[in-house]
């Protein structure tokens, strides 16, 4: 048997015959209550799946959500963090396998009598660290962990995307809504207007009515250009959202209206555990630190490493030689000057404060989906009620307007009638954009469909 193949059996063996140090590991329990205690919509609802954004029913939003997945910076910075986890995997693991190493040196040399002797020597040398108490298997599986936590954070960044993509999408719609509502207003407003300078000019009204119907067209007509810096910056969040230039990027629905509003379903507490990336990731960088406890109780136990070389000479003035070596060598830590025992002590205060973490990210997340739950209803409640008052204002606009060219009744009417009519149909589409927010905060909360492979 050849120096090569000793060594890799002795290896394998070794490996097959380690054992690991960490403690055994169980999932904190962070009371997983059975029932969401918040309302949840009767009928069928939609459940949230990876590409929850379709239940909207709205292409523009699905393609910019695609968009978004593809090409947003966050995710690309998340993307490149795995890579980082990844090499890091890719190196902890190299000390469960055996080094090897080759070298080669030439030299040339002139004796007294002008005589020339050339040498050359090749070797190849191979190590090899028994893993006699799992410390290095300990290490490459914490790196492991924490790649996977990585790949968990990036899961968790495109959620983040997709919510803002979805939120901001429904903004600039909402924003639209309300200029639209401005301007009908501003147009109402001035055709009151006419109507009030025509009688200011009979003469059978004074100079108070038509400054005070001119002040309600001006305050109108100040308020749209705020709206519209909004959309843009909302426009430009989007774009920055989609990696695109800010200012050459604009959304083509022009209504909230063409948008529909999922039930959502919001399942059982406990798949909560297995649905949100934030979880699995907390998960998983409380089993790293476990078995960084592992590696830190290996430490004080001794090493074994086992070696072998070969080396080939070759010289002008003689015949070629060949050299070979096996050896092992062991090292046992005597007095390290505390360093083992902090390593340790460092290990086992990480773990316990990524379990406290671990529960309390579960309870954050329990927490969410609760507050969503209830955000839901009373958006729904909220819209309902100011529709109703939109509604009821219009009425009140209408009779009061009709009064007032019917001489039945004073400027002073129109004008509250007015401004109660803007500011309830303002309201309502606040309300609507609020409703909405708020399923998507729902979808989000409960991991946005999101699955671990």
């Amino acid at each position: 048997m050849t120096i090569r193949k000793q060594l890799l059996a002795a290896s394998l063996s070794a490996m097959l015959a380690a054992c690991s140090m960490a403690p055994g590991y169980e999932r904190p329990e962070a009371g997983t209550p059975a029932t969401w205690s918040g309302p949840q919509a009767d009928g069928i609802d939609v459940a949230a799946d990876t590409q929850w954004w379709t239940a909207f029913g709205d292409p523009e939003l699905t393609l910019l959500m695609q968009v978004a997945l593809t090409n947003n910076l966050d995710i690309e910075q998340a993307l490149a963090r795995v890579e980082q986890a990844r090499g890091a995997a890719r190196a902890a693991s190299s000390d469960l396998l055996p080094q090897v190493n080759g070298s080669g040196g030439a030299n040339r040399s002139e004796t007294r009598g002008g005589a020339t002797r050339e040498s050359a020597d090749i070797g190849l040398s191979a190590s090899y660290a028994l893993d006699l108490w799992g410390r290095y298997r300990d290490e490459a599986r914490s790196a492991d962990l924490s790649l996977e936590a990585t790949e968990y954070d990036k899961d968790s960044a495109a959620l983040i995307v997709q919510s803002e993509v979805a939120t901001t999408y429904f903004t600039i719609l909402t924003l639209k809504d309300r200029i639209a509502i401005a301007e009908d207003s501003l147009k109402a407003a001035r055709e009151t207007l006419d109507i009030v300078e025509a009688r200011y000019e009979a003469g059978s009204i004074s100079g108070l009515d038509l400054a005070q119907q001119r002040n309600t067209v001006a305050t109108i007509e100040a308020g749209i250009p705020s709206l519209r810096a909004e959309l843009a910056a909302n426009e430009n969040a989007l774009a920055i959202l989609l990696a695109r230039v800010p200012g050459r990027f604009t959304v083509e629905t022009t209504t909230l209206d063409a948008v529909a509003l999922p039930a959502i379903a919001a399942g059982q507490p406990s798949d909560l555990l297995e649905r949100r990336p934030d979880i699995k990731g907390a998960e998983a960088r409380l089993e790293a630190a476990n078995a960084d406890i592992g590696a830190a109780r290996a430490a004080f136990f001794p090493s074994v490493d086992l070696s072998a070389s070969l080396t080939r000479s070759f010289a002008t003035a003689s015949a070629a030689e060949t050299v070979s070596s096996i050896g092992a060598s062991l090292l046992a830590p005597i007095f390290s000057g505390g360093s083992l025992e902090g390593n340790l002590q460092s290990a086992t205060g990480r773990q316990a404060e990524l379990a406290a973490n671990y529960k309390l990210t579960v309870l954050n997340s329990f927490a969410e989906v609760e507050n969503s739950l209830v955000n839901v209803e009373a958006t729904a409640a909220r819209e309902t009620s100011l529709a109703v008052a939109a509604d009821e204002a219009r009425k009140a606009y209408e009779l009061s307007q009709a009064r007032y060219r019917a001489g039945a009744s004073d400027l002073l009417s129109v004008l509250d009638a007015q401004r109660s009519w803007l500011s309830a149909r303002d309201s309502a589409a606040q309300a609507r954009l609020n409703r909405y927010s708020s399923a998507v905060d729902l979808f989000i909360a409960l991991g946005g469909g999101w699955k671990s492979t």
